[in-house]
């Protein structure tokens, strides 16, 4: 779930960016306030039902509910950018981008708090995974309005930002520093042979009956932790303890967390090259700017930011559910190949995932972004009897990897290469 959380708030943050500003409606005042409380009314209506209908029965919502309510939480968030005018009020101040994220964590947070059993320590979790991110918006912000500008700001603010983000993240988080006894040394031993090193490690008490997990906060040894879930620490043994530190240090070592903010910042581009094709299909249409404009100031024009708006979440969740996911699991499947090669058995790793499997019911259950348990087990097997898979692996993702990359910058490229003209006009007057 965490994972999903992390996601929706980014790509709010990104239709709030590429979202066109808000153009004029031809409505009475009290019309758009009338329409506005009912769409209020209409999404508690909403949470409240699907509360009585499924949370009291099942403890959930089924998979297919949930999805549809997350695209109509988006949907409810674009038209209140482009209908209700919040892009356009916002934009005019500084820390609009904060101010539109914090008005999208209304719907979020509320759909979650009322039809998810969610404890204080899960909102702390959150919390602290997203706090890095609204300060660095803040920061940028603050420097723009302090009229400080120079090539490569935000990109500095994001280094430092994930430079110093775990330790404040641990500040917020319910966590405890791991006892220092036998497993302590062990795990310390066992890094030290790789030559990684931490700050700390840490224990973070259980939030939930299905709340298994290891992981890494942090780049740099300085602000890096390695961090247990309690309940994870206590259905292990020491032996399939290090087979989870040999998965986690395989994304360190591997450069995993490079790779994926690679990834993500090529969303971005994506959504420039949407925009470019959009622009493309504007000028087959309109034969010269005047009657181009006419048309985005016309009455009409509501339906076509709002309908940019659609293809913007349609473009997201196809981004993050196959090709982010597809990189995700990529990642998964070479850190638990990482492990295979540098404890020379797959043991402690296939029983970790097996006792974690058994203990949540979900050993046969898939997973968009780790691949099901059973699936890597099953693979962590076939590249025991063949050990070429490790490698070929690697190469395959890495090339993939590369030719996304080519797919995105090569539109883009092209795009820019062309004449100063419509192209360049028409955005300016889109991001205007």
């Amino acid at each position: 779930m965490i994972y999903e959380d992390l996601l929706a708030f980014w790509l709010a943050f990104l239709i709030w960016e590429f979202l066109p500003p808000s153009l004029e409606i031809s409505l009475s005042p009290f019309v758009i306030g009338s329409l506005f409380i009912g769409k209020e009314l209409l999404f508690l209506y909403l949470l409240l039902y699907l509360r009585r209908r499924f949370f009291f029965s099942l403890g959930h919502l089924p998979s297919l509910i949930d999805k549809l309510l997350l695209m109509f939480v988006f949907l409810l968030f674009i038209l209140d950018l482009s209908f209700f005018g919040f892009k356009k009020f916002l934009s005019g101040y500084y820390f609009g981008a904060t101010g539109a994220l914090l008005w999208f964590a209304h719907y979020y947070i509320l759909s979650k708090l009322t039809l998810y059993p969610l404890t204080v320590r899960y909102l702390r979790i959150i919390a602290g995974l997203l706090f890095p991110f609204f300060l660095l918006l803040v920061l940028d912000e603050t420097l723009e309005y302090l009229s400080i500008d120079f090539r490569g700001r935000f990109f500095l603010l994001l280094f430092i930002i994930l430079l110093i983000s775990p330790y404040i993240i641990i500040k917020i988080w319910p966590v405890r520093r791991m006892t220092k006894g036998f497993l302590y040394e062990l795990i310390t031993a066992f890094l030290e042979k790789l030559r990684l090193r931490f700050r700390d490690y840490l224990v973070l008490p259980s939030i939930g009956p299905k709340f298994y997990t290891a992981g890494v906060l942090g780049f740099l040894p300085p602000f890096r932790y390695l961090f247990f879930s309690s309940s994870l620490l206590e259905i292990l043994n020491e032996r399939e303890v290090l087979g989870v530190v040999a998965h986690e240090a395989g994304h360190l070592k591997r450069k995993h967390g490079l790779i994926l903010l690679v990834v993500l910042l090529s969303f971005p581009l994506l959504l420039l090259n949407f925009f470019y094709f959009i622009s493309l299909i504007l000028h087959l249409f309109f034969e010269d700017r005047d009657s181009l404009v006419k048309f985005l100031k016309g009455t009409n024009a509501i339906y076509f930011e709002v309908a940019i708006g659609l293809g913007l979440l349609l473009l997201s969740l196809l981004f993050f559910r196959y090709i982010f996911a597809f990189f995700l699991r990529s990642l998964e499947r070479e850190a638990d190949l990482f492990a295979l090669y540098v404890l020379k058995d797959p043991e402690p790793l296939i029983s970790a995932l097996q006792k974690i499997g058994e203990v949540t019911g979900q050993l046969f259950r898939k997973s968009w972004h780790h691949y099901g348990l059973w699936e890597r087990i099953s693979y962590i097997k076939y590249a025991t009897a063949y050990p070429q898979a490790i490698r070929k692996h690697s190469l395959r993702f890495r090339k993939l990897l590369l030719l996304w990359l080519f797919l995105n910058l090569l539109p883009l490229g092209i795009f820019l290469s062309l004449e100063v003209g419509l192209w360049r006009k028409l955005l300016q007057f889109l991001f205007s």
